[in-house]
């Protein structure tokens, strides 16, 4: 996250599984999924099976573990764009190549869920899918696709739970296409609503950062993908050295030094990265997706020497304190990593501050 834009991350993006929202979806069809020679596509739609009764018997916690892992497979066989379109619904627009090749990508996904499905203790078919083929040589009517896709994945069911048609493009039945037509703009309409709200809600007024809210959704996420791809991850607990003394200057020059730190911090961060403030006090908790510990030391070094570099022209020169702990070796679930990361950060203050450590 190399910038403090967050209309983007929160406006676009379902942060529950880090798949694009219903209004990115709705954008993207009014620019052909970025389609411009209209090369042939497909578009996939999953309803996961029974959502509503896994989410009864097993709780919402596993059912949102669900919805996770089905938006990272959705990803990884497809490398494509995915979007969350509801509650228990995926899509994923395939572009280029052929009709035939798109198809049997969809056969390999569909494979996976299901075969990954008893891993997690679900009966196959863990979703119901439909492959919808459109022309190639035509840009999409957006209205056109939103019938398609109702009824295309309405036709599926528990014995049918895979099916591939040919889209339906005629335009004859103009008034129900009106009025998905309207739907859209409607759901356009929304999203500058939704962009304001989730500002609120996950945004930290201070240093303009994701919040604390933010961060427990994208290290929820950020440890699916982690387990299900079998890769190390990596969290930075840091926290300001000696800002008490701006505070003493009173509650501006506080904020001022903490927005100073987060945007030195975001500037020094790599692109996969993703930093927000923990809690309201002087700390910030930085995500290191497929990071190693030693890349992890490597990133936190220049971190803790940017903000010294950067401090000496400010108010007054400070520091920055670093706890990292990582996946696999201190847990698996978020509370492990944060009080692993925060034994680490005790130790760098311990030791003098302005220095990073690694948990025992």
């Amino acid at each position: 996250m190399k910038d403090l834009d967050t209309s983007n991350l929160f406006f676009q993006v379902d942060l529950l599984t880090g798949c694009n929202n219903l209004v990115s979806f709705s954008k993207s069809l009014q620019d052909n999924f970025r389609n411009t020679q209209f090369a042939p596509s497909s578009l996939i739609v999953l309803d996961i099976y029974q959502l509503r009764d896994i989410n009864r018997i097993r709780g919402f916690e596993y059912g949102d573990s669900i919805l996770r892992w089905m938006g990272i497979a959705i990803k990884d066989v497809t490398d494509s764009t995915v979007y969350r379109i509801s509650g228990d619904n995926f899509a994923a627009m395939l572009v280029g190549e052929s009709h035939e090749a798109h198809q049997a990508s969809a056969h390999k996904l569909f494979d996976r869920l299901n075969s990954e499905a008893r891993q997690l203790d679900l009966t196959p078919p863990a979703a119901r899918m439909a492959l919808i083929h459109f022309p190639a040589g035509v840009p999409l009517n957006p209205s056109v696709v939103w019938k398609n896709l109702n009824e295309e994945l309405e036709a599926t069911n528990e014995e049918h739970p895979f099916q591939v048609s040919h889209a339906d493009v005629s335009e004859e039945d103009g008034e129900t296409l009106r009025a998905i037509e309207l739907m859209a703009k409607r759901i356009e309409t929304l999203g500058g609503t939704l962009q304001y709200t989730f500002r609120l809600a996950y945004t930290d007024p201070v240093s303009r950062s994701p919040n604390m809210l933010a961060i427990q959704r994208k290290l929820d996420l950020a440890l699916t993908e982690a387990m299900l791809e079998q890769a190390p991850l990596c969290l930075c607990l840091i926290d300001g050295d000696e800002l008490k003394k701006y505070n003493n200057q009173g509650y501006e020059a506080g904020d001022d030094v903490i927005r100073k730190i987060s945007a030195t911090l975001t500037a020094a961060l790599r692109p996969t990265d993703f930093l927000g403030r923990w809690r309201m006090g002087d700390e910030f908790i930085i995500i290191l997706p497929a990071t190693s510990v030693e890349q992890a030391m490597a990133v936190a070094e220049r971190l803790r020497a940017s903000v010294e570099q950067a401090s000496s022209s400010w108010l007054y020169p400070t520091s920055v304190s670093v706890g990292i702990s990582y996946y696999p070796r201190h847990g698996s679930s978020a509370p492990e990593l944060l009080d692993a990361a925060e034994i680490a950060l005790k130790s760098s203050k311990s030791l003098g501050k302005n220095r990073v450590s690694i948990a025992p």
